[in-house]
């Protein structure tokens, strides 16, 4: 691939990983945010082409990154050549920790589709969505994880004996083709994912999170990665903007749309530059939180759903700006507690994705 003939050989020098947590934390934030704001995006509370509704498609726009992010580190993570375990071992322990909430949120949400939101899902209904591997909101997102655990011993034995330039060339092509994936899907309605195949457009993210890990934007660097993040968001609402949230602005909103693997891959630098650099007070405070962001990410779906029914949806600009400004830490604050809660109950901790109980101190 001539346009990587620039790229060194071999792999930056390793960088500290604590940034990662503070990224996960973010990510989570905005993950939140999007889906309260999905209601007024699409339509469904404040006309299309309002002031609410641009403010909500300029917010909704410029967090498009998280989902790729967190992928992205997963994968710096996940691939790393130092981090040896044998298969068998590895399976066990990482699909205790995907599998078992994966399985456990399926049936808790297909439950609560039927239950609280009152929907008449009969069986055929649940077991399609199911093998579609998006049984709820936010859930296709375990079905991802899940496919990348099992593909990732063989995606190892890349990022261990290849070069890092290749490495990268693999990211890259994996991402391409994800990407085409999602035009072809938009253009001829073809491609649409399952329960099996979900993985597979985010492989190229896992790849370059372990690629780009390392990667340590300064001065022009920086200022590159931080004009890409601006213009990517801007192009990225400007799309869903002119076609009234139309076909356009739908697939400018997907993980892989040009502007949002563009935004992804700037976010993911920038973080790692913003993150790394902050002070340590701040940085303490940002990452006490981050071992609740996956059970925030399980639980809020949930919360989201069931707050909706009881204030509707945003019909006015102000409802849009209370939703950002009041409801979002409301919600962040009431999964955090919930988790907080659950983390602490034996056997339920495994379907947060902890162990079944928790370890207990050692005697001094």
């Amino acid at each position: 691939m001539r346009v990587l003939d620039g790229v060194p050989e071999q792999a930056p020098r390793p960088t500290a990983t604590r940034w990662m947590d503070g990224a996960r934390v973010l990510a989570i934030v905005a993950v939140v945010l999007i889906h309260l704001l999905a209601p007024v995006v699409e339509g469904r509370g404040v006309p299309v082409g309002s002031a609410g509704w641009w403010l909500a498609n300029v917010l909704n726009s410029a967090t498009r990154w998280c989902v790729p992010v967190f992928v992205m580190i997963a994968g710096a993570l996940a691939l790393d050549p130092a981090r040896t375990a044998r298969p068998r071992e590895y399976f066990r322990r990482r699909l205790s920790r995907i599998g078992v909430p994966l399985v456990v949120w399926t049936v808790f949400y297909l439950l609560f589709r039927r239950l609280v939101l009152q929907r008449d899902l009969e069986p055929a209904e649940a077991a399609s969505s199911v093998a579609a591997g998006a049984p709820f909101l936010q859930l296709y997102f375990l079905y991802v994880l899940a496919g990348l655990v099992l593909a990732t011993p063989f995606l190892k034995v890349v990022t261990r004996h290849a070069t890092w330039r290749m490495s990268l060339g693999l990211g890259v092509v994996l991402l391409a083709a994800g990407a085409l994936d999602a035009v072809l899907s938009v253009v001829a309605g073809v491609g649409e994912p399952n329960a099996a195949t979900r993985f597979l457009p985010f492989a190229g993210y896992y790849v370059l999170g372990w690629c780009l890990r390392d990667v340590v934007v300064r001065g022009r660097g920086a200022a590159w990665a931080v004009g890409g993040l601006a213009l990517s968001v801007a192009l990225t609402a400007t799309a869903a903007g002119v076609s009234g949230y139309g076909s356009l602005g739908r697939y400018a909103y997907g993980f892989l749309s040009p502007t949002v693997v563009v935004m992804s891959v700037c976010a993911y630098l920038v973080l790692h530059r913003g993150l790394a650099r902050l002070p340590e007070p701040a940085e303490a405070a940002l990452n006490r939180w981050a071992p609740y962001a996956f059970g925030v990410f399980l639980v809020h779906g949930a919360l989201v759903y069931g707050v909706r029914r009881l204030t509707g949806q945003a019909d006015t600009l102000g409802e849009v700006l209370a939703t950002v400004v009041l409801l979002l830490p409301a919600h962040l604050v009431a999964a955090t507690a919930l988790t907080w809660v659950l983390l602490r109950v034996p056997y339920v901790r495994a379907a947060l994705g902890e162990p079944a109980r928790r370890p207990r101190p050692q005697a001094s």
